[in-house]
């Protein structure tokens, strides 16, 4: 993909300290400037569905994963952050439903919606668990190692990837 066609360029200033946790939300921004390339190449409508699919499931796991960091951390906000998920899944499946069931082009408004929705989340409430984590000497790096092997599972069994392929 070349600088011409990045909507949301990833920076340090996105970085939560956590490799694997960075490398997923990198990931995230992958599939946003996906679709951005599908729209500006005024593929958008063939595109979509398979974006929107990708989408969401590689949420849902990276969601699962990082929940379950926050857990094992004994987090102190785990519940709003957990509450921050839902309300971004119910968004995403309001923007689906959009598109599917009332045929309305949403490319614009999504790429709107999540340009904003990850920075504002991962540099507002993602940075403040990463501290938080590394304030109470939890073992990220204990953590990363069973995760990368759970979050290929969780990917694995979720086939996101075979979507993005085609997207």
């Amino acid at each position: 993909m070349s600088n011409e066609e990045v909507f949301f360029k990833w920076s340090p200033e996105y970085s939560v300290n956590i490799k694997t946790i960075d490398d997923q939300h990198l990931e995230l921004v992958n599939i946003l400037n996906r679709l951005f390339v599908a729209v500006s190449k005024r593929e958008g409508e063939k595109a979509i569905a398979g974006i929107l699919d990708a989408l969401v499931s590689y949420t849902q796991t990276h969601f699962a994963l990082e929940e379950r960091l926050m857990r094992q951390a004994k987090y102190k906000d785990l519940e709003p952050h957990m509450a921050e998920h839902k309300k971004l899944l119910a968004q995403l499946d309001d923007l689906a439903r959009k598109h599917m069931l009332e045929d309305k082009p949403i490319y614009f408004e999504m790429l709107s919606f999540l340009k904003t929705w990850l920075k504002e989340h991962i540099q507002g409430v993602d940075t403040k668990y990463s501290a938080a984590l590394q304030q109470s000497g939890f073992s990220v790096a204990a953590w990363e190692r069973e995760a990368t092997a759970e979050f290929a599972l969780m990917s694995n069994s979720k086939k996101w990837w075979e979507l993005w392929k085609t997207a």
